[in-house]
């Protein structure tokens, strides 16, 4: 068996996918059409108005959610996303074990201090979340390339 085989069985799949909570984008999705129903309704009287827009706009951010991931974990950094997945920001890792979890926050260890990485732990999905802590609770020997 070749050694990449091997090691690729016995280490976490990276880069791992933080993704939004579900509940959230179904929650833009009806709060969407429920503007663009209006914006027709509208529209149908005679009216154009913003709403007809404005619902085309969160139902866009609404499957933005369902598609796009919020964060992704690679062995060398962490990676934020927009609602367009395009890269906001990065925080590098010098090993792997410098993340750290603290109930719903994760910070990565440099030195004596702890840079915080700003996600909004409340809109993660929750299976990705404990998913996460087992990832750093089983694998924290994996070092940066």
């Amino acid at each position: 068996m070749h050694e990449d085989t091997m090691t690729n069985n016995t280490l976490p799949q990276l880069p791992y996918l933080l993704r939004y909570k579900r509940e959230v984008a179904v929650v833009f999705i009806l709060l969407g059409v429920l503007n663009l129903g209006l914006g027709v309704w509208l529209f149908l009287l005679g009216e154009f108005h913003f709403t007809l827009i404005l619902g085309l706009l969160i139902i866009f951010m609404g499957f933005g959610y369902f598609t796009k991931p919020m964060a992704s974990i690679h062995i060398d950094q962490v990676v934020l996303y927009n609602l367009l997945g395009m890269k906001v920001k990065s925080y590098v890792l010098t090993a792997f074990s410098d993340l750290q979890l603290q109930g719903r926050n994760l910070y990565i260890q440099r030195e004596e201090t702890q840079q915080p990485i700003h996600l909004a732990t409340w809109l993660i999905h929750s299976q990705d979340w404990q998913q996460l802590q087992g990832l750093l609770q089983s694998h924290p020997q994996l070092q940066a390339k």
